[in-house]
């Protein structure tokens, strides 16, 4: 089997065929990291044709300094972030027996971190989410934001404790 820098090449190249390839290998777990963000599948479909188009397009800029893997969530992270934030996924806690006190408190709840996450600078929410849904190390989310993994951990960090201080307030 041929490494993503041979297929690269060859797509480079003119050959679609190679390119096929790319998006055959790529293509559900670049919907998998979208669809963990939004609350909608065509939408995660839709915007995983635009990242793989705007990797198309920009297939040549690709430097291979990270993984082509990181480059195409750094592409599908910047158009996640062009969604307005209620639309984006939020997980909620099971509870054992539904009531409307209980539904009202789940709803509250999310409400309530849906506003603390609008808040958060643009970079610490990013980067939570980065972490906290597509389970990424720093590593990975230091090359989808263009920092160091220190900075990412950082973030991830303030991120955390800035929403428990508002959610506990």
């Amino acid at each position: 089997m041929k490494s993503d820098k041979e297929i690269i090449a060859e797509a480079l190249g003119g050959s679609e065929k190679a390119y096929a390839t790319l998006v055959s290998m790529y293509r559900q777990r670049i919907y998998r990291f979208i669809r963990r963000r939004v609350n909608d599948d065509a939408q995660a479909e839709e915007i995983t044709q635009d990242v793989l188009l705007d990797a198309y397009r920009g297939l040549a800029g690709f430097k291979g300094d990270s993984q082509l893997y990181t480059w195409l969530c750094t592409i599908a992270s910047r158009k996640c972030l062009k969604q307005p934030f209620n639309s984006l996924k939020t997980d909620v806690e099971m509870v054992d027996v539904v009531t409307p006190e209980s539904l009202l408190s789940v709803k509250q709840k999310i409400e309530g971190l849906t506003a603390v996450c609008d808040r958060l600078p643009n970079k610490q929410r990013r980067a939570l989410l980065l972490k906290e849904y597509d389970g990424l190390s720093y590593l990975e989310i230091s090359a989808i934001l263009g920092c160091t993994p220190k900075y990412a951990k950082k973030l991830v960090w303030k991120a955390k404790k800035t929403i428990r201080k508002e959610m506990n307030d």
